[in-house]
């Protein structure tokens, strides 16, 4: 699957993350890469154009497009970190500082298995967490949702906490990637972080949520790092996560956090959420749909 339209490499990430993790034919079950691949590129021949791109946006708040006539589902999604918050109510886990204050990696994975069993037990195919922000400044109002200040530490926690959801057969979502900070003006501002700084502080937890954990999803926050919107930073997204982790997953935006369809489409983003605004038949006009790629071999 290689050098195919953007759209069409998130048809196969979402259509892998489903017959792995999601499917109930024992066909698909467990890790059998050449059935995924086989049972997708058949469901990619059956799909329309439009499909494609309705499968990479939302269709409500927290739910994808299905796609009825092929025995596609919608991927519902339950909030997090700290509980699946759709539908409420729901059980109410201590917060991220307080897991990471433990030391326990038991009860990272503890947590995550609960986290994900309640989320399971609302039809989520995706917990939105664990919320992973490195501590940059104590007026961050997310901070407590979080592992901490200290890498080392917030990976062991992220580790703990991804695989237990995900052994529940539900998708973690490490969030919010990457120098999401201040809540303040969250759309607006800039994390300048300078390389040595973003490999030794603020990549570690991702970076052990991917390689460690093998996360299935990553959420890109909303600000910008380093000049550019996460949703469009094709260096962090295709670059990194995707090339040099090895990323197969999804990554997916933050609720409203994508500005353009050109630049996300070539950032590599997978999945606009909670509507596809940007990533629509509207934006993707007949001369321009078969022009966006995401930059990356499939």
């Amino acid at each position: 699957m290689r050098n195919r339209p953007f759209f069409t490499c998130s048809a196969i990430v979402v259509g892998a993350l489903f017959l792995t993790s999601l499917s109930s034919s024992a066909q698909f079950v467990g890790n059998n890469p050449q059935a995924v691949d086989k049972r997708v590129d058949d469901l990619l021949a059956k799909m329309t154009l439009d499909e494609k791109i309705d499968l990479i946006g939302g269709d409500t708040p927290f739910r994808t497009h299905s796609i009825p006539r092929l025995d596609i589902p919608y991927f519902q999604m339950a909030d997090g970190p700290v509980g699946a918050h759709i539908p409420a109510p729901t059980i109410a886990y201590a917060a991220g500082i307080g897991l990471a204050a433990s030391w326990d990696r038991a009860l990272a994975l503890s947590v995550g298995q609960q986290l994900g069993r309640d989320s399971r037990s609302r039809g989520a195919a995706f917990l939105l967490g664990p919320g992973v922000n490195i501590y940059r400044a104590p007026m961050n109002g997310r901070n407590f949702e979080y592992f901490g200040e200290d890498p080392f530490l917030a990976s062991a926690i992220a580790v703990g906490y991804i695989r237990g959801v995900q052994q529940e057969g539900v998708s973690a979502t490490v969030k919010h990637y990457l120098g999401n900070n201040s809540e303040y003006l969250r759309h607006d501002s800039d994390s300048i972080i300078d390389e040595r700084t973003l490999r030794e502080i603020y990549m570690p937890v991702f970076e052990a949520a991917v390689k460690t954990a093998k996360v299935g999803a990553i959420m890109d926050s909303y600000n910008i790092t380093n000049g550019e919107h996460m949703t469009q930073n094709g260096r962090l997204n295709i670059t990194v996560a995707k090339d040099q982790w090895h990323f197969p997953g999804i990554i997916m935006s933050d609720w409203v956090s994508t500005y353009d369809t050109a630049a996300t489409a070539k950032g590599g983003l997978d999945l606009e959420m909670p509507f596809g605004v940007y990533f629509s038949k509207e934006k993707y006009s007949p001369t321009e749909r078969w022009h966006h790629y995401s930059g990356r071999d499939r």
